[in-house]
């Protein structure tokens, strides 16, 4: 059980963890709007998650003749809220796998471990190409994708 003193601490740092999340969601606002049926996260979430704790779950790489290569990511994701349950660890709702797909490929770098828990999940517009930049920073490393279009494919509620 945590004591009142740490139990504010730990509060304010959620809070402060969830204002640096929304600056930076902000700041990649020009990225999203690009990505297509991003309305379907932002439907479930009520925002632009940051992804942080969430995990990849599969990749699938290929080549199409038109558009070049393509890559589709599911990522098992989840919203963590200040509640804390009686196990110790912090309530995760609205679970959900989203599978985004990246079509275009320009750059890709990409380390693996058994399963890559996602740190955070960074959308920029890329340069003078208009491309989508998408930055992981994950337990496997930092990946990055640089992609001439993003697609949320499905958006499929779990259990978690």
């Amino acid at each position: 059980m945590l004591s009142a003193d740490e139990a504010s601490l730990s509060v304010r740092l959620i809070l402060i963890q969830s204002t640096c999340d929304m600056i930076e969601i902000e700041d990649q606002a020009p990225a999203i709007r690009r990505i297509v049926n991003s309305e379907l996260v932002l439907h479930h979430f009520g925002y632009w998650p940051s992804f942080h704790d969430a995990t990849i779950s599969r990749m699938t790489f290929k080549v199409h003749p038109s558009r070049g290569a393509s890559i589709t990511v599911v990522i098992a994701a989840c919203e963590t809220t200040d509640e804390v349950e009686a196990q110790g660890y912090y309530k995760q709702i609205k679970h959900c796998d989203i599978e985004l797909q990246f079509i275009g490929i320009h750059e890709m770098v990409f380390d693996f471990d058994h399963q890559p828990v996602i740190f955070g999940l960074d959308f920029k517009v890329s340069g003078p190409t208009s491309g989508i930049k998408c930055g992981f920073a994950s337990s496997a490393g930092s990946e990055v994708i640089v992609a001439e279009e993003v697609l949320v494919l499905r958006l499929t509620p779990t259990n978690g």
